[in-house]
């Protein structure tokens, strides 16, 4: 029986939810011994609940979204403290191989290991094998790749791969037959797309964590619950590129499939697609409770609906930027990510270009990439960063292009000035005469800011219906100050200009949630500040 429900026009579907593994007839020998109770022998198979396209010779088949082991090829790995690596041993089996024999949903397993001494047995499985882990049941790694590649609309053959299970612990008496059960412990969405233009990739991205590299605990039963996993890194969006471009029609969807973390996503989450070589993002109300582990998601997309908003991609990182155009100018609407180095608040320079993650203080970027604050914040740079080696310029359009992605370029303060004056030229201003007040709550974000009592505020939730009523979405990302601290995060947001002042200082534009200004000020070019591109 397929179960469907619409949640903000995202269709849920149960997806396979549990594979049933039987160890039966088990000796826990490799051949049988003069007790007659046999060989290992492993079984799988799966809850038939939704007809897709059968795309053969996969480890997840989705012939009904139902999981396939190929023979020869899949393996398994087991855990047993009581059962041993040869007969009458002495050393346990952690992480025994073993190898499905038939190609279908259920199959024989083949492998060795050997009835210990003790009355009772515990096994613990998982799938797909690592053959480079050497510890127990407790600390297996485990990860789902943020990068994910499909090639092509509608083929499945890299799903098998990112399909990580685990199997329900299983106690036995001695001789008894040991019976797992795998489950899924990611979720997969399928996304449906019309259209018109070559599509090229799917991009998803949420408040909270979307992949994962960690451990995994074997020894848990999660029943419908998530699995828990020590995450050593994390990852707030999912990419799967398309080697071969799809194109997109008005009548017939193609699918694009994906894996991602189970668990609440706390906010919108913001879908992206590169077709024809740019970007168009549309945001959506994610499932109530967020992704459930073990079910398939179906989300229905036309790009010619209402509601995308205009991208592009940064060819440097691969990263997807929303823009806007405001009067005559297109600005980016998020604080820009481009990390090539990083390094902690104590490291500054008037000459040498820096760059910092908010609260990170290290030098992995990697790592500093799966911080929350990166992927809400951006990166916070110097004014050497920022202008990439460029000269000062107070012109407009600056010529800068400094830091930014090919085709944007640094705002100079003449440019922020033209920003400010046209918000209050078109009626942003909401009480307003003059250039110094109150178009400050129009270029906030609607979330992440600090309250604030005072009348007018961008903190205050007063005059609510101007809230970001620009569409500039300035996002509070703090500072790293010369005294080596970062400070200020949800409270205020700095943005450099490709102004000088003077040798030791520059321009910039900020704002401050207890505040209704837009303010313009100096500060030393050591100081880390975030950095919006104005397009050429």
């Amino acid at each position: 029986m397929v179960k469907t429900f619409v949640i903000n026009n995202t269709v849920q579907i149960l997806w396979a939810v549990l594979l049933a593994t039987v160890l039966s007839a088990c000796t826990l020998q490799e051949t049988p011994d003069s007790t007659g109770l046999g060989a290992i022998t492993i079984t799988a198979e799966t809850v038939q609940e939704i007809k897709v396209a059968n795309v053969p010779e996969t480890k997840t088949t989705l012939s009904g979204v139902e999981t396939h082991w190929v023979a020869g090829t899949d393996k398994i790995g087991i855990f047993s403290p009581e059962a041993k690596t040869t007969d009458g041993g002495e050393t346990p089996v952690n992480n025994g191989e073993f190898t499905a024999q038939t190609s279908a949903k259920s199959s024989a397993f083949t492998g060795t290991m050997f009835w210990g001494e003790e009355v009772t047995h515990h096994f613990y499985a998982y799938y797909p094998y690592n053959s480079a882990y050497e510890g127990d049941q407790t600390a297996v790694p485990i990860s789902l790749s943020s990068s994910q590649t499909q090639s092509a609309a509608g083929n499945t053959d890299h799903i098998g791969a990112l399909d990580y299970m685990v199997a329900t612990p299983d106690t036995v008496a001695y001789g008894g037959a040991v019976n797992f059960t795998f489950n899924h412990v990611f979720s997969m969405i399928e996304f449906q797309i019309k259209g018109s233009g070559d599509l090229t990739q799917v991009n998803l991205s949420g408040a909270d964590p979307l992949a994962c590299e960690g451990t995994i605990d074997l020894t848990q039963t999660p029943d419908a619950d998530s699995y828990a996993i020590s995450t050593s890194s994390t990852s707030n969006y999912v990419t799967v590129i398309l080697e071969s471009a799809a194109s997109l029609s008005s009548g017939t969807a193609i699918s694009v499939y994906m894996m991602v973390l189970p668990g609440a996503q706390n906010e919108d989450v913001s879908i992206a697609l590169i077709i024809d070589g740019n970007s168009k993002i549309l945001t959506k109300t994610p499932p109530t409770g967020g992704f459930a582990r073990g079910e398939k998601y179906q989300v229905t997309l036309n790009t010619t609906d209402e509601g995308w908003t205009a991208a592009f991609m940064d060819a440097r990182d691969d990263k997807i930027y929303p823009y806007i155009t405001i009067g005559d100018q297109v600005w980016m609407t998020e604080n820009l990510a481009y990390l090539p180095s990083v390094v902690g608040p104590a490291t500054g320079s008037t000459t040498t270009a820096y760059y910092y993650v908010y609260g990170y203080n290290g030098t992995d970027v990697a790592a500093a990439k799966a911080t929350d604050n990166y992927n809400t914040y951006g990166v916070l740079y110097n004014w050497p960063a920022a202008m990439n080696g460029a000269a000062t310029s107070a012109i407009n359009p600056s010529g800068i292009k400094g830091v930014c992605p090919d085709g944007w370029h640094l705002p100079s303060d003449a440019e922020w000035t033209q920003l400010e004056e046209y918000l209050i030229a078109n009626g942003y201003n909401y009480d307003g005469t003059t250039k110094d007040n109150k178009i400050a709550k129009s270029m906030a974000s609607n979330s992440g800011w600090e309250t604030s009592s005072a009348v007018g505020a961008v903190g205050n939730t007063d005059y609510s219906e101007y809230r970001n009523k620009s569409g500039f979405t300035a996002l509070p990302g703090g500072c790293r100050y010369s005294d080596g601290t970062f400070t200020n995060i949800g409270s205020l947001g700095h943005w450099w200009s490709s102004t000088q002042f003077n040798t030791d200082t520059a321009w910039y534009s900020g704002l401050l949630y207890s505040n209704s200004n837009v303010y313009g000020y100096s500060h030393f070019k050591r100081n880390g500040f975030s950095v919006r591109c104005v397009r050429d």
